[in-house]
This record gives structure tokens, sequence and C-alpha cells, in this order.
């Protein structure tokens, strides 16, 4: 039942005929007008070591949205804090929107048992990463992993999903001065996230069918794919690489080089309860498995994930062998 927003005049009640009628107190006011106060840029001259009006003037003018806390002064008693004031200003700015967008598999990711990634891609520079998740609630988890990684977003674009519009993803944008922006309903396309996911999942796609490889191992190729298509050279961006454009400098491709997607190996096996070295061991001294990706935050630059035969977990190795070339023969269709 719809209610009318007026309330009925009790009965019995009697007008007075003598009262004035009341005034709205929105007749004749005038709108106020906020005037941003101009910077004495005299009395931060030695701030700036000395330097002239003119180039503190300009310093503020540059920076003039990136001055996100106001000041440090105590009062009479000097506090400690815990936690920052202006957690915004300890974070690495990647200094452009990024778009995000979950992908659903129809089998557990080996491993980890992911039945989701969460999708992360640059507006400006395309660096798109993916992270493995398996409730909506993570969202959140990735969105800080991200953030950590690659930098805080000057803006996040999304397609107006509930986990990417929850209350706990806006403390972290609004605690970070991030803007958001998601898409119409009905409207996913216009979310840029949508165009990338097209080439992501084609060469997805056509990696695992030219290494027969099994459904499970769909987030690691995933994986795979968006760090090769963020050190390869894209035309719209001046043929330079995406992580160029993001980072700034020249990327280095050596570890793209040696080994393939799902090329059978071996690495050496560490200690274990049938193998500590000793000649004559249960186990064999080489572990035999696939490559299944690069180990960007374990060891040196040339470090790689291997997904093992016998337990089907991921370990980081940075010596491996490649296996005889009959083990590692590909048809390519």
């Amino acid at each position: 039942m719809e209610h009318d927003l007026c309330e009925p005049e009790p009965q019995g009640r009697a007008e007075n005929p003598t009262s004035e009628p009341t005034k709205s107190i929105e007749t004749n006011k005038t709108l106020v007008q906020v005037k941003k106060k101009p910077i004495d840029c005299s009395q931060y001259c030695a701030h700036f070591l000395g330097v002239p009006i003119e180039k503190i003037k300009a310093t503020f003018q540059a920076t003039s949205t990136t001055q996100f806390a106001t000041n440090v002064m105590a009062g009479n008693k000097i506090l400690q804090t815990i936690k920052s004031p202006w957690p915004a200003n300890n974070v690495l700015r990647c200094n452009e929107p990024v778009a995000t967008d979950t992908v659903k598999a129809q089998v557990p990711a080996v491993d980890n048992g992911s039945t989701m990634a969460q999708l992360f891609i640059g507006r400006k520079s395309l660096v798109s990463d993916a992270y493995g998740v398996k409730t909506d609630a993570a969202f959140v988890n990735t969105l800080e992993d991200n953030m950590h990684q690659r930098g805080a977003m000057d803006k996040l674009i999304s397609d107006g999903a509930q986990a990417e519009l929850s209350d706990r993803a806006k403390d972290v944008l609004r605690s970070l001065c991030v803007d958001d922006w998601h898409s119409e309903a009905h409207y996913q396309h216009q979310n840029f996230a949508e165009h990338r996911w097209r080439h992501i999942k084609k060469n997805v796609e056509w990696l695992m069918n030219l290494q027969k490889c099994p459904p499970e191992v769909w987030l690691l190729a995933l994986q795979y794919v968006c760090g090769v298509m963020n050190h390869t050279a894209e035309k719209s961006l001046g043929n330079r690489p995406p992580l160029q454009i993001l980072e700034g400098h020249t990327i280095d491709i050596s570890v793209l080089l040696d080994f393939l997607f799902w090329d059978i190996v071996y690495v050496s096996r560490v200690d274990e309860k049938e193998h500590h070295g000793q000649i004559g061991s249960k186990k064999s001294s080489l572990v035999r498995g696939q490559m299944v990706g690069f180990a960007w935050n374990v060891g040196h630059g040339l470090t790689y994930k291997v997904l093992t035969d016998d337990t089907q977990k991921i370990i980081c190795r940075s010596r491996l062998r490649l296996a005889s070339d009959a083990e590692n023969k590909v048809e390519e269709a």
C-alpha cells in the first residue's frame, strides 16, 4: 500500500483566521557561493629551499589534487598515533583508472580450488592482473592485493556487482581517496574490462588447446597469459609493453624466452619423508612437473612455477631442466 507523504489534517481542528500564512524558508534565499581561498605562497619560501614565488605557485598548481593530508601539528598534549590519519599518503599510485570484472569457471582451479578469478585492467596502460577467488566476499582482498602490487588507482571501474559496491570495498576506496564508477544496469559493455577480457580469453583458449591442458589449470593459464601480455608491445600504446607504460622503464623479457606454459620439466626434490639426499632413496632426486607460470615475488627474476606430477601442488624453482623433445612434442593445430 502506498502512503501519502502529506498527513491529513486531524478532524475537529479549528483554523485560526487571524493567523498569518507560514512563509517558506526557501523564498528569496540567495545561493551560497564557495570561493577557494588563495594560497599565500610567500610563507612557504623556506619550505621549498628559497626558490622564487612563481616556482612555488607552479608547484601548488601542479600538485593541488594530491594534498591529501592537512598537518601533523600537535597540541599541548602530544599523543602517539597507532594508525596513519592519512593512509592515502602511504601507498604507491598507478595514476590511471583501473577496470575490474569477475570471471567464473566450471571447474575448481588446481592447487587452490578457486572457482572464480577477479580481473584488474589498467585503463591507460592495459596492464592486466588476475587473482583466484572462491567467494564474492573475497573481492576486497584482491582489490587490496592489486593496490599493493601495482599501486592505488585513480578510479575503480566496475559493472556494479554487489561485492564491488559493498561497504567494505567503499571503505577501502574512501580511505585511499580512490574514486569509483560503475556501468549502468544491463549495460555491462560500458565496463572497459569487458573489452580487454575478450582478447585475454582468446589467448587463454588458444594456449590451453595448443598444449592440450586439462581444464583445472584455467587459472594458471589465465595468470600466465596476463603476464605475457603485460610484457608484449601493443600498437595502441605506441608499440610499447603495458608494463613499460605503467612503470616508466624498459621491461626485461628474459623470463618469457626459456620455457612455454605446460612444458614438462624436472626440478630438484627437497627433503621429504622418503628422501633426504641419500643414495638409494625410495624417491628420485628429481621431481617431474609442468611449468605453469612465473613466480614474480619469489627468488630472482628467472623463477618459475612448477606443478608437480605426484602432488599436484605448485612449487617455485629457478633451476629447471627441460624434458626430452619426445615428452614435449606439441602438434599445433
